[in-house]
């Protein structure tokens, strides 16, 4: 039997007619390793646009001062260029584009398609359209950088660099700017807490915690050099408690437990590894019921977390916006108002402006993502939602006997990304931390993908048994 060569810096895959499986047709290594180099930098570049004009964190998110309208077409420029570019990619590697779409996370592309259709209902379609080009234009990087030269660990190669630059970064800033990178207020979350170099402390702990997760995932499976492990460990964790956001430190707990029970516990990894998962996501799911007073009366089964943690079952004081925007919801329950139409700053046009004469500040989304999701595409959105995440743990949970390591790194962040969304809205948002679980969904897709062409055919054993010894 003639064996194919899969070099690690493929090309697509190309499918001839009568072939139930494709052949894998060479691309030359420094035109590979140019398209991984170009898209590389587009995806940090999105990093670099979600970040403040300056220290100041908030009080500069809107770039509007210090030739923010050059930032602006800047910012427009990138976009136009990404999409041109990933859409490019993705018609010349059309085969592998073909074969990738097949194995896309369902619940992913259902909401990539109801948002854009929300525009015919959204309360301002402009804003819905604008807003999800954004989006769109990250999904299609994402997928492109799936169909270049691949490599397994290429997820981590891409998304840890930038957010280890932050970091450190921020650690620099702070040590010659220490009241620059520390959050505005006296009360108990925000003092002497670090934003670092991103708008907020919230924004700086998610970030270190995903690069905390990567980190201890690479020392939990061995790979790579063990001090370069244990050091963006420690630099993650310190920038962590620096933020002072016990969310975070919450969804990083959650999500290197998870890697831990799966990667090092011989009972859980040989027979239980499937269980375990499934009921981590239950828990969160259940918890996110519990804090939105869906389950009322389950309180006290989360008395001793809430010991722990020092904080209510809600994690936060969001509990008056949370209502705000569950009256909104009951406008348009099942559909919801438009994607990003609700959010569009502290302007009497939009109908978010009631927080500012009700809570003297304006709070920029509902800190809850599941909700905003709700308000946002309704119950449908919400439903579609639930499939990506059931979609994206069954990947997972496929990808594991053939590459546990990228297996529970994928589930760990989306863990995080569960928790996280419980005090912050960060699914299907247009921000650094959502775009890289959007590069987890497509490269999860990916690995399993080349996990299946890698399988044997059917009857391929038989064949090899069958054949002529001499």
């Amino acid at each position: 039997m003639r064996k194919v060569s899969r070099p690690m810096l493929a090309g697509a895959p190309q499918y001839s007619r009568g072939a139930s499986r494709p052949v894998a047709r060479p691309v030359r290594r420094d035109v590979a390793i140019g398209w991984v180099v170009m898209l590389s930098i587009l995806f940090w570049l999105i990093f670099y646009q979600n970040l403040p004009w300056s220290l100041d964190g908030f009080a500069s998110a809107s770039k509007s001062s210090g030739g923010g309208s050059a930032v602006n077409i800047g910012d427009r420029i990138i976009k136009v260029g990404t999409l041109a570019i990933s859409l490019y990619l993705i018609a010349n590697r059309w085969s592998l584009t073909r074969a990738l779409a097949k194995n896309i996370n369902v619940g992913a592309a259902a909401l990539l398609v109801l948002a854009p259709l929300s525009a015919l209902w959204s309360i301002e379609p402009t804003a819905t359209l604008l807003r999800f080009t954004t989006l769109a234009s990250f999904v299609l990087l994402c997928f492109a950088i799936s169909l270049a030269g691949w490599h397994r660990q290429r997820f981590q190669q891409l998304a840890l660099t930038p957010l280890m630059l932050i970091l450190v970064a921020s650690l620099v800033a702070g040590v010659l700017y220490p009241d620059r990178i520390t959050e505005i207020g006296n009360d108990i979350s925000q003092r002497n807490a670090w934003h670092g170099i991103t708008h907020g402390k919230n924004e700086f702990g998610m970030m270190s915690s995903m690069a905390l997760i990567m980190c201890a995932n690479r020392w939990l499976a061995r790979e790579g050099r063990t001090h370069w492990a244990i050091a963006g460990s420690i630099i993650s964790l310190v920038c962590l408690l620096l933020s002072r956001s016990n969310t975070s430190l919450f969804a990083t707990l959650v999500g290197v437990l998870t890697m831990v029970l799966i990667m090092r516990v011989p009972v859980i990894r040989q027979r239980h590894s499937t269980l375990v998962v499934v009921c981590i996501a239950a828990t969160i799911l259940l918890y996110e019921l519990v804090i939105q007073n869906v389950l009322p009366g389950v309180n006290t089964l989360l008395a001793p977390v809430m010991s722990l943690t020092g904080k209510d079952t809600t994690f936060s004081a969001r509990t008056i916006i949370w209502d705000v925007i569950k009256q909104h919801i009951q406008g348009a329950p099942y559909l919801g108002t438009g994607y990003g139409a609700y959010w569009l700053g502290p302007v009497p046009s939009s109908p978010s402006y009631v927080f500012l004469p009700l809570m003297y500040f304006y709070p920029t989304e509902a800190h809850n993502g599941y909700l905003d999701i709700v308000n946002d595409l309704g119950l449908v959105g919400l439903v579609c939602l639930l499939v990506f995440l059931i979609w994206y743990i069954r990947q997972a949970l496929q990808l594991m006997p053939t590459d546990r390591s990228q297996a529970a790194l994928y589930v760990a962040l989306l863990f995080q990304e569960m928790v996280i969304n419980m005090s912050e809205s960060d699914f299907f948002s247009r921000t650094s931390t959502f775009a890289i679980l959007l590069l987890a969904v497509t490269c999860l897709s990916r690995a399993g993908l080349e996990a299946r062409l890698r399988a044997p055919s059917p009857g391929s054993h038989r064949q090899m048994k069958s054949a002529p010894s001499g």
